[in-house]
């Protein structure tokens, strides 16, 4: 059975145990991808045991994984002897190394929960040296030994594998017809991109990783506002820094090299993203505004949400205020 140390970034309240959106995402994706796997949550990180041979390849390309590793689990008082076998595998008399510990958020216990995390580095130092015969680099070692203390376990490792939402995929394929994602944050400027024709889906109160994955999955230019979430490669993003909503979607368009062709224009729903078909005014007469009816008007309306639109003189204002930018 392999152990992997997965991380994940949470900040503020995520990092709550009764929170931990991203990590509730990403431990029911492991569970689907890999069967068998067992899985542990804490504070921005999944420990996963699983005997799966595409393991490290599930984990490597799931969009919300930063990096993470295959590790040895051992009781704190197991830690030393977990440390110099990895030592005596990988290094000899010529090579250098350094040891880095690091806390997790739990309490402390276990009979090194009184040390400081420089001195137990410095005391496994030593006795890997002693060991191996190599000498400590902490600036260039030729191996980087790793150790997570959380609770009364330590995880041990040598390797952090970087994951897509780090090292991004081997290529962006290029659309020819741009389809987005806009988070939470930016739903006045979805709907103007549907207005112009893009099609547009909305998103709210998903995980970052959710979110990542379902850009991933349907080819779709993730839009947010979220420094965070900014971070991803795994697809591609545009960091919305404009507040107003117009000026938001000049800055979309003219960062992705856009330009909308008029004859897309209203034809999706501002809504609910559905494309909207034409109407006869006879056949929604009912539903309109005294004013607007016998106008010789164009109409349409949405099949999903059953929202009718018409080009009346809010549409020759929305124009010229896109033909302004």
């Amino acid at each position: 059975m392999a152990t992997y140390l997965v991380r994940c970034i949470e900040v503020g309240r995520e990092m709550q145990a009764r929170h931990g959106k991203q990590r509730r995402d990403l431990a029911s994706v492991i569970a689907q991808r890999l069967g068998d796997a067992a899985i542990v949550h804490a504070p921005g990180r999944l420990v996963i045991d699983s005997d799966a041979p595409d393991a490290a390849a599930v984990l490597a390309a799931l969009p919300g994984v930063t990096t993470f590793s295959p590790c040895v689990r051992v009781a704190q008082d197991q830690l030393e002897a977990a440390v110099v076998s990895l030592a005596r595998r990988r290094l000899d008399a010529t090579s250098s190394f350094a040891v880095r510990v690091r806390r997790g958020g739990e309490e402390r216990v276990g009979e090194l929960a009184s040390e400081r995390s420089p001195d137990i580095a410095r005391h496994l130092g030593d006795a890997v040296a002693v060991a191996t015969g190599a000498r400590v680099d902490l600036t260039q070692p030729d191996v980087d030994i790793g150790i997570e203390l959380r609770g009364d376990e330590a995880f041990v490792f040598d390797d952090v594998i970087v994951g897509v939402d780090r090292a991004g995929p081997p290529t962006h394929a290029a659309d020819d017809e741009p389809r987005f994602v806009a988070d939470q944050m930016l739903g006045r400027l979805a709907a103007r991109l549907r207005l112009v024709g893009y099609d547009t889906l909305t998103v709210y109160d998903l995980a970052d990783s959710e979110v990542t994955r379902l850009a991933a999955r349907e080819g779709r230019i993730l839009l947010t506002r979220d420094g965070g979430l900014a971070k991803t490669r795994a697809v591609r993003v545009h960091r919305v820094v404009a507040t107003d909503a117009r000026a938001q979607l000049a800055e979309v368009l003219g960062a992705l090299g856009i330009t909308p062709d008029p004859v897309r224009y209203f034809s999706r729903c501002t809504l609910c993203n559905a494309s909207v078909e034409t109407v006869a005014e006879a056949d929604v007469c009912d539903r309109l505004p005294p004013g607007i009816r016998g106008r010789d008007l164009a109409f349409a309306r949405c099949p999903s949400c059953d929202q009718i639109y018409w080009r009346g003189s809010h549409v020759t204002r929305i124009l010229a205020e896109l033909a302004s930018h």
